[in-house]
Formats: structure tokens, C-alpha cells, sequence
């Protein structure tokens, strides 16, 4: 008999709550193990169980998977949750990745001030009927089907419901001018293992009370955050790095040649949850950073050649991800700020991200992370490693394998080419950068 997922995280919603979900819908029974204390924490940390020294955590398969989209791809692609083809995924991705934008803003709202929560209900439920909900209420009155993609039951269905019944928690009425997803949510919610973890009793965790909220203090003590198949991919984004310089790396990894398109396309209703990076690629029109990512990756043959390659790919992909949007973050604070956050950023790569990575080489001995191939892992790596040397030169001194894998990697001859000066890679952020989107965005 198959050991059960064992999932590890503090006994409350949060990130781990998706993950429950899916499981749930899957009819795959988990064990949990809470944690209460900051030295539990630490024991996973001391025992090299957490890749990137963060829960959530599961073990499963015989492995122990961080970073909760890697995790809730794995178990959807193992489940037959993510589509039947490679579009269908990536329709999944974008609906997902969406949903979870406003999803998090409801796991970050117990650790408001109190007098900014009510604000933050306001905010939620605008963003919600005005961008999100419309979204979904158009796929579900253009296809006539009962799922979101491919008539089937997916992690977009899943997700999208987990999202609606923890916003009505807050906003009773919140579905009252979208009939479509009214009847949806009675549909996916009587599914059986679905009707089954809503019921009392199931692992659904509760809304966070405040013993939740303390416990998830002690335990991390967080900061507050600062939220056709022939042409050329289009790329539709500012003159500058953002989120679009990854999509840039992975595509001229590949040897793709691109076009770019300025500006952020608001009001011309192509923006699937009106914003950018938009690229147009395949005949499609894809939305949302790591969807875009790994489908390129996907059709690159970049993504590992099975489900588990896949995984340590997805994770490896998304902590680095997580390391340069705190760069990418930077850019827009206030001057005085500003400082303190990029040598932040320089002591989380030395002590959490690139040890990491130091000890993967280590350990398997190759020349690539996963493998022992070129995957989208190794370009993602090498984009954070001569993104953070751009603020401290000596950053690899106590990496020497890392050394190595930069000047390795940096060789790869479609790498070299975009590395060369007049190819697409954009320079650091400036403040003319920083003004035109401070414009368009009206931030």
C-alpha cells in the first residue's frame, strides 16, 4: 500500500490550504504534522527537508516538494487534474495562476492591522467582480460546459471554487452579478470527494483565528509585504526587465526569435486579468509569469523528461523566481529603502538560495541542476546569479561549484549570443523605467 502525502505546515489555511484541496478533490487521503513552534521549523531547516529553508512542505512519492504551485502541479499532473495536452495545461496555468493572485491577498489579510483589514475586504471584493470574476463568468457563458477547460474536472475548477467560498466567508454576496458562476459553484461543490471535504469534519481548515495568526507569527516572525505556430512570439511588456526578462532568457535559451510590443494593452480587453506581461505565442494570447514560463519551458523541451524531473524543475525555477522579484520589487521603493533592500536581497542569496543550489551540484556531480540536462531550472539560476553579482561582484566567493556552473552555463552558445550586447537582455532598471511604469500602472 502507497504511503499517504504527508503534509507539513501550521495548522491553519494559508498556503497549504490549496494543496488540501486538491488532494481532497483528487480522493487522495494525507496525513499532516503541524507546526507549533519555531524550533520544528528549524529541525526541518537543520535536516535539509526544505529546499529553500520554507514551508509548505510534502512528502510524496518519495519526495519532499516546496514552493505550493510545483507542489499543486505535481499532484494535479499526477491526479489527470492539468489537461489533456500541452494548450489545455496552459490554459489551466493562466486560470490558476489568477486565481491565485486574489487567493493571496485572502491568506495576507489576517496579518493586516486591524483597521486596514475592512480596507483590504473593499479591496478584495473590487478586484474580484471588476477583474477576476468577469474572467470566468465569459469562459463559462462562451463554452456552455460545466468545467473550466476541456470539459473535465481540473486544478483550475479547484482552485477557482477554494477561492469563491472563502471570499463569500467575507462578502455573503459576492456571485450576485454572475449567474454562470453561481450555478458552477453548486456543480463543483457536489462533486462527491468535493461535497466530502466541505463537509464538517473533513481536514478543510476554518477561517484563521487569531490563535492562527500567532502561532504563524512565532513561528516565522513575517514581515509585511511591500503584492501563429510559424511567426515570431510577440512580447507585450515596458522597455525594461520586470516580469518579462525571464520570458526573455527562457525564449533566447531556446533560440527563439522574438518580437516586442510597448505598453500595457488595459483597454483593449486582451488582458486576461488585465495585466501584463502578455505574450502572443501559438495562437494564443498567454497571460500570467510562470504560466508563460513553463509552457515555453514545456514546449522547449526544457521541463524534464517525467513528472519528477518536472517538479525539481518547477521548484528550482520558482525560488529563484522569488530571489529576483525582490530585486525587481526594489526598484519602486523610496530611495531610503531602497538601500536595505537590495543587501537583503544579496544575504537571502547567500544564505538561502545559492547554498542550495551549491549543494545540488555538489552532490549529483553534473554540469546542470536536474538531470543532468539543460532545463529551464539552469537558465532560471543563471539570471538570478548575474542579476544579484550586479549588486554585489563577490556574491559566489563561497560557491565555487556555482563559479563554475555560471561560466559553464553562460557559454551554452545561445546563452552567449544574448549576453552580448545589442541582444534583447534589458539592463538594470532606471528611473525612466521606474516613471513609465509608475505611469501606466498609475502607482
Amino acid at each position: 500500500m502507497a504511503t499517504k502525502p504527508k503534509l507539513h505546515y501550521p495548522n491553519g489555511r494559508g498556503r497549504m490550504e490549496s494543496v488540501r484541496w486538491v488532494l481532497a478533490a483528487a480522493g487522495v487521503e494525507f496525513d499532516e504534522e503541524f507546526l507549533e513552534t519555531k524550533e520544528q521549523l528549524q529541525k526541518l531547516q537543520d535536516g535539509n527537508h526544505l529546499l529553500f529553508q520554507q514551508v509548505p512542505m510534502v512528502e510524496i512519492d518519495g519526495m519532499k516538494l516546496v514552493q505550493t504551485r510545483s507542489i499543486l502541479h505535481y499532484i494535479a499532473d499526477k491526479h489527470h487534474l492539468f489537461g489533456k495536452d500541452l494548450k489545455e495545461r496552459t490554459l489551466i496555468d493562466m486560470y490558476v495562476e489568477g486565481t491565485l493572485d486574489l487567493l493571496e491577498l485572502l491568506i495576507m489579510h489576517p496579518f493586516l492591522k486591524p483597521d486596514d483589514q475592512q480596507k483590504e475586504v473593499a479591496n478584495m471584493a473590487q478586484k474580484a467582480i471588476i477583474r477576476y470574476f468577469p474572467v470566468f463568468e465569459k469562459v463559462l457563458r462562451g463554452h456552455g460546459q460545466r468545467f473550466l477547460v476541456g470539459n473535465q474536472l481540473s486544478l483550475a475548477d479547484i482552485i477557482l471554487l477554494q477561492t469563491i467560498l472563502a471570499l463569500e466567508e467575507k462578502i455573503p454576496n459576492i456571485l450576485s452579478a454572475f449567474p454562470h458562476l453561481q450555478e458552477y459553484t453548486v456543480k463543483i461543490s457536489n462533486i462527491p470527494t468535493i461535497k466530502k471535504f466541505l463537509e464538517p469534519g473533513s481536514k478543510k481548515k476554518p477561517p484563521p483565528d487569531d490563535i492562527y495568526v500567532r502561532t504563524v507569527y512565532n513561528i516565522f516572525m513575517p514581515k509585511p509585504k511591500p503584492a501563429l505556430m510559424a511567426a515570431k512570439p510577440k512580447l507585450w511588456y515596458f522597455h525594461g526587465r520586470g516580469r518579462m526578462e525571464s520570458i526573455r532568457w527562457l525564449l533566447a535559451a531556446a533560440g527563439v526569435e522574438v518580437g516586442s510590443r510597448l505598453g500595457n494593452g488595459r483597454t483593449d480587453g486582451r488582458l486576461l486579468f488585465g495585466q501584463v506581461p502578455l505574450v502572443e505565442i501559438d495562437g494564443m494570447e498567454l497571460t500570467q509569469t510562470r504560466a508563460i514560463l513553463s509552457y515555453l519551458a514545456a514546449k522547449y523541451n526544457l521541463h524534464g523528461k517525467d513528472p519528477k524531473e518536472t517538479v525539481r524543475i518547477d521548484m528550482y525555477a520558482d525560488g529563484t523566481l522569488d530571489l529576483m522579484l525582490m530585486v525587481a520589487l526594489a526598484a519602486f521603493k523610496p530611495p531610503e529603502e531602497k538601500e536595505e533592500s537590495l543587501a537583503l536581497v544579496v544575504k537571502k542569496a547567500k544564505t538561502r538560495y545559492f547554498p542550495v543550489f551549491e549543494k545540488i551540484l555538489k552532490d549529483h556531480g553534473e554540469d546542470f541542476l536536474v538531470g543532468n540536462k539543460f532545463s529551464w531550472a539552469d537558465i532560471q539560476l543563471l539570471e538570478a546569479i548575474l542579476m544579484v553579482e550586479e549588486l554585489d561582484g563577490s556574491v559566489l566567493c563561497d560557491f565555487p561549484l556555482l563559479k563554475e556552473f555560471k561560466t559553464r552555463i553562460s557559454n551554452i552558445p545561445t546563452i552567449k549570443k544574448f549576453l552580448q550586447p545589442g541582444s534583447q537582455r534589458k539592463p538594470p532598471p532606471d528611473s525612466h523605467y521606474v516613471e513609465a511604469v509608475r505611469n501606466v500602472l498609475q502607482l
